[in-house]
């Protein structure tokens, strides 16, 4: 019987070989985390009256047209209004009165801001594909949108309410952990104790309070005209 003999170092060389382009090819798979990754921060395009800005680990200041606020800025408006920039082509307009964070999104909390008080309305570009949703938080709900166009309210009772003047919101209890579709011309409102209450016309649910808040338009801003006409095509008028 004929016996095979094995050499040992030619062994060892083709293994280390072997295991050296097994871990450079893992290296060179891209990582989804980076690459789904999306943009955080937005862009100052017009403001109006007196706004601060609190960006981290600084002073409050005025806003700079073109200035990029990174995750953690803290934006209160006071009397005046700001229109903010997304690097998709979105846009929020953040009214008077109104305090909120930008947001880095992560898998676990992909919302671009926080609305903490006040009001605001935003025209999302229509996401395909992959992409993540656009969501926004406050104290008592979650907002997910593809693409759409909204208004969003929280009061200083931390109640939220949500108006569709095109597309559909996916609106979320953040501590009921229920949700509503919400289709334009549509709202609803979810309390911090309580979950999102069926969709109604928006025209009924702000009947309490003098007539549809839409009617208040653009403001101003020329940049925020796609809002405004959203608004007005969701209320019937041309």
């Amino acid at each position: 019987m004929k016996r095979v003999f094995v050499n040992s170092g030619l062994f060892i060389t083709v293994f280390f070989w072997a295991a050296l382009g097994a871990s450079f090819a893992q290296d060179q798979q891209p990582t989804t985390a980076s690459v789904n990754a999306p943009f955080a921060g937005a862009t100052v395009s017009e403001w109006k009256g007196t706004i601060h800005l609190t960006l981290p680990g600084q002073s409050p200041s005025a806003p700079t047209q073109g200035e990029t606020l990174p995750p953690g800025t803290v934006l209160e408006t006071g009397g005046g209004q700001l229109l903010l920039q997304l690097v998709d082509g979105s846009q929020v307009l953040v009214r008077a009165h109104t305090r909120l964070t930008v947001q880095q999104p992560t898998p676990t909390d992909r919302g671009y801001f926080q609305l903490l008080l006040g009001r605001i309305r935003a025209t999302i570009t229509k996401r395909t594909g992959g992409a993540p949703p656009f969501e926004l938080g406050t104290p008592s709900a979650v907002i997910g949108v593809r693409g759409t166009q909204f208004e969003v309210e929280v009061n200083k009772h931390q109640e939220t309410i949500v108006d569709v003047f095109e597309g559909t919101v996916e609106v979320f209890g953040r501590h009921s952990r229920t949700s509503v579709s919400v289709e334009a011309g549509s709202s609803t409102r979810v309390g911090m104790d309580t979950p999102p209450e069926p969709p109604r016309p928006t025209a009924e649910m702000h009947s309490n309070a003098g007539g549809n808040r839409g009617n208040q338009g653009n403001s101003g801003f020329p940049g925020s005209n796609r809002a405004a006409q959203g608004a007005a095509h969701a209320r019937g008028k041309p």
